[in-house]
C-alpha cells in the first residue's frame, strides 16, 4: 500500500471530509481520533493541525460505510473489538471496506454483539436483516477495483447532482461526473460573488449542480 495513492495521498481535512460525506463533524473527528476504549476507526494520516489535509481516499470510504453502520443501529463507540475480530476473520486490515462486510461481516458483527465482549454494540431496535439492507445501500456508492478495495466513491450529499471522488483523477478531488469540473472550483466562484448562471456556463454544469455545490460547501443557497 506504500505507493498506492488511495492510502497515501491526503485529500482533505477532517472537517471537509465530514462535510462531503454528510457526517456530523464531531462524529467524524471521534472516528478519526478514537474512543476511550479503543484507537481510531479510520486510517487517517498524521498532521500537526486538524485544518491540514489528513484524510486519504481509503478513510473517506471507511467513514462512509461506518456511517451506514451507524444509521443501521451499530454503535461506533463500541465497534473496535468487533473490527479486530473481523480483521482476524477476513485476514485483511481494511475490513470496513471489504465487499464481504455486507454478507459474512454483518453476521460476525451480529454474533459478536450477543457475547459479553460485544454487549451494547447494536441497538435493540435493529435486526440483522435491517443492518444488512442499510449497509448494502451505502455500499452501492462505493466502486471496487480488481483488488477488492475501493477505487471510487459517489457522494450522496450532492444528489440529485452526480459527484464522485476518484483517487486517480483530478488529484482525488470531488468532481461533477458529467463535466469533470471540480466542486471546490464551482464553490470558489460562488464565494467570490459570481452569478450562479455564469458559474454553470463556465464549468459546463447545470444550475442544480451549482446549487448543490453552494449547499454542501458553502452552507447556503445559490
Amino acid at each position: 500500500m506504500d505507493d498506492d495513492v488511495r492510502f497515501t495521498r491526503a485529500l482533505m481535512s477532517m472537517t471537509d471530509a465530514a462535510r462531503h460525506l454528510g457526517v456530523p463533524q464531531q462524529t467524524f473527528h471521534r472516528w478519526a481520533r478514537g474512543y476511550p476504549r479503543g484507537g481510531p476507526l479510520l486510517h487517517i494520516s498524521a498532521t500537526d493541525s486538524i485544518r491540514q489535509a489528513s484524510v486519504p481516499f481509503i478513510a473517506l470510504a471507511e467513514a462512509w460505510v461506518l456511517e451506514g453502520l451507524r444509521q443501521a443501529g451499530v454503535r461506533p463507540q463500541r465497534i473496535r473489538p468487533a473490527l479486530e475480530k473481523l480483521q482476524r476473520e477476513f485476514g485483511r486490515e481494511y475490513v470496513l471496506v471489504s465487499p464481504a462486510l455486507v454478507t459474512d461481516g454483518i453476521s460476525v458483527l451480529w454474533d459478536f454483539s450477543r457475547t459479553e465482549a460485544g454487549a451494547g454494540l447494536i441497538e435493540g431496535r435493529s435486526g440483522q436483516t435491517v443492518i444488512r439492507e442499510i449497509v448494502q445501500d451505502y455500499l452501492t456508492y462505493v466502486g471496487f477495483g480488481s483488488d477488492n478495495l475501493p477505487n471510487r466513491l459517489k457522494l450522496k450529499v450532492f444528489e440529485p447532482s452526480a459527484v464522485a471522488i476518484d483517487p486517480y483523477r483530478s488529484s482525488g478531488q470531488p468532481v461533477f461526473v458529467d463535466s469533470g469540473a471540480r466542486v471546490a472550483n464551482v464553490a470558489a466562484m460562488l464565494k467570490a460573488g459570481e452569478e450562479p448562471a455564469i458559474v454553470a456556463e463556465e464549468h459546463g454544469i447545470g444550475i442544480e449542480a451549482v446549487r448543490a455545490a453552494a449547499r454542501v460547501l458553502l452552507g447556503r443557497a445559490a
